[in-house]
């Protein structure tokens, strides 16, 4: 067995901050409900930071979905996005390649559904105090995504649950700490699997960078549409 690069920087670096975004607008939006305590008297303005951290999740979702169609080999979703065959493969022991295994790529999929539709909702909040920057389109289409918006919750919840456990199991089963691969972007691999490593140099990390900074402007435009900026609530 040796090190093999499977991960590319850009990839692990939207793997945390998307993790980071979406933890961080759930403990805001938990903290603007509370009407005391230290999270009320912290004179923080925590509805503004959930809509700018929700945003960056939108941002992020947008920039995963890019980069799996032009990123490096094991980032692009023809990669390990597979059919049931392969899904019974992999139960059964069969499966040998790299990168997202057929059942962990469900979860990939299922993650990038549920976080991206919070985001996409969240365009279309219907409140008076912070209302989307999208909710003047629809009053109707704004109600029901709305209501959808906070129904999601707690499907996102136990998404992030189940991704949870199945790392624990991996390492406690399976003796499998998947953890550091997405840290240093390499995972333990054949030794005849060395030359399916991918290339994460500079040039890698700018066009995954410009990415990103495309997809950013966008939602900023976003913001704008409906005269409520990220910059009108400063």
């Amino acid at each position: 067995m040796q090190k093999v690069r499977v991960w590319d920087l850009p990839l692990r670096l939207f793997h945390w901050s998307l993790a980071l975004a979406v933890i961080g607008a759930f403990i805001c939006i938990k903290a603007a409900a509370q009407s005391s305590g230290w999270f009320a008297n912290a004179g923080i303005d925590w509805m503004y930071w959930h809509t700018l951290l929700g945003y960056t999740t939108v941002a992020l979702i947008l920039f995963r979905l890019i980069w799996g169609i032009i990123g490096p080999k094991y980032a692009r979703f023809t990669q390990f996005i597979r059919g049931p065959g392969a899904i019974l493969a992999y139960l059964r022991g069969d499966y040998q390649g790299l990168g997202h295994n057929p059942l962990g790529a469900l979860s990939v999929i299922a993650l990038l559904v549920v976080f991206g539709f919070q985001g996409f909702s969240g365009l279309f909040i219907d409140d008076f105090l912070w209302p989307g920057p999208l909710a003047y389109l629809s009053s109707a289409w704004s109600k029901t995504l709305t209501s959808l918006h906070r129904q999601n919750e707690i499907i996102m919840i136990i998404l992030f649950v189940l991704h949870i456990g199945a790392i624990l199991y991996y390492r406690l089963f399976k003796q499998k700490n998947l953890v550091p691969a997405m840290m240093t972007g390499d995972a333990l691999a054949l030794s005849s699997q060395s030359h399916l490593a991918i290339r994460d140099n500079l040039a890698v990390f700018v066009r995954g960078l410009i990415v990103f900074a495309i997809c950013a402007g966008f939602v900023y435009y976003l913001t704008t549409l409906g005269g409520a900026s990220v910059d009108s609530f400063m």
